[in-house]
């Protein structure tokens, strides 16, 4: 199976605050109103265009320059601003879409469609009088048989929701497993808790960390820091001066773009957005093996669960807590598969 990547090692699953499910489909948004669902749609698609510079002013006046865009006289946002209707109006001309006379709204909307015809027509699914939402939860409900083909999961009469919860629960289970965790008699909320904790505990004790008697987040935050620095070190990257997220950005930005070259793909003028677009469609095998799966990649649980609400366990450490609601939280709209 094909999948999205959304993981980039430790560094760049810390960086983003948290990690998602692999699946495509588990990222479809719906809502009652159609106008949200656009709006949210849209954004969900294009949200890469202009953005991942974490308030790095240099990355920005980077890109700004790579593009051709003068930077004088301009802050940051307004940069921001036209980079992405310059990646927009790139990628149109790519596609070999007409740009003239089209703002960028309706640009964004044909390379979208685009975009989503190619995918559909690689999973053998018709294309023909269907608009990009239609096509996104056609395209998501397909991935997501395949992903839970892969976990052994049935999905004979069964709808998106619940067959979201019984992929979320078999990735839980298995990753247990990988740990040496029991599951017997425990929730999916309890098995999420016991899979972080030991996940980082794992890569404490691989990097030398000692973690005991600290609270599991401010353990996570040491390791993904130690892994930063050492990935960077190992690339060339200077640390100097710079906060962590910044590190690990440019950490994630030097692996995407080495990789691009080793595959021939050209990196002249491309964000890392482009580029990893590119990579996973030529070789998404190698893109994971290069960037990493990360160390908790499992369904069910993430950092928005891990880095709210906390309280102290009985070893006087602080033991986290999983949000429920996070935990059956669903994507698509239901309906038959």
């Amino acid at each position: 199976m094909k999948k999205t990547i959304i993981g980039f090692s430790l560094a760049g699953l810390l960086l983003a605050g948290g990690y998602a499910t692999t699946s495509f489909a588990s990222d479809t948004v719906t809502s009652a109103e159609k106008g949200e669902l656009s709006w949210k749609f849209k954004n969900k698609w294009f949200g890469h265009y202009g953005r991942g510079f974490t308030n790095d002013s240099e990355s920005v006046l980077q890109r700004a320059e790579e593009l051709g865009i003068k930077t004088e006289g301009k802050d940051a946002e307004t940069l921001i601003g036209e980079i992405r209707e310059e990646e927009i109006l790139k990628e149109a001309k790519e596609l070999g879409i007409k740009t003239d006379g089209k703002d960028t709204e309706d640009l964004m909307e044909e390379v979208m469609l685009a975009k989503l015809k190619k995918e559909a027509a690689e999973l053998g699914i018709k294309t023909e009088g269907k608009d990009a939402e239609a096509l996104h939860e056609e395209i998501g409900t397909a991935k997501l048989k395949e992903e839970a083909k892969e976990l052994g999961v049935s999905t004979e009469d069964k709808d998106l929701d619940a067959l979201k919860k019984e992929i979320q629960a078999a990735s839980l289970n298995k990753k247990a497993k990988e740990l040496g965790i029991s599951t017997d008699g425990k929730d999916l909320q309890t098995l999420s808790e016991e899979i972080y904790t030991a996940s980082v505990k794992k890569e404490a004790e691989k990097l030398g960390i000692s973690i005991e008697g600290k609270d599991i987040r401010e353990a996570w935050q040491e390791v993904f820091s130690v892994m930063v620095k050492i990935e960077a070190k190992e690339l060339g990257i200077s640390i100097d001066g710079k906060f962590i997220q910044q590190i690990a950005q440019e950490v994630r930005e030097k692996k995407v773009t080495d990789l691009a070259k080793d595959l021939g793909i050209s990196t002249n003028s491309k964000s890392t957005a482009e580029l990893i677009s590119e990579i996973e469609e030529k070789d998404s095998a190698k893109l994971q093996d290069v960037l990493g799966e990360n160390f908790m990649d499992i369904k069910g649980l993430g950092m928005k669960e891990m880095r709210g609400s906390h309280g102290h366990g009985k070893d006087g450490s602080m033991k986290q807590r999983v949000s429920k609601e996070s935990l059956t939280e669903t994507g698509t709209d239901s309906g038959s598969l």
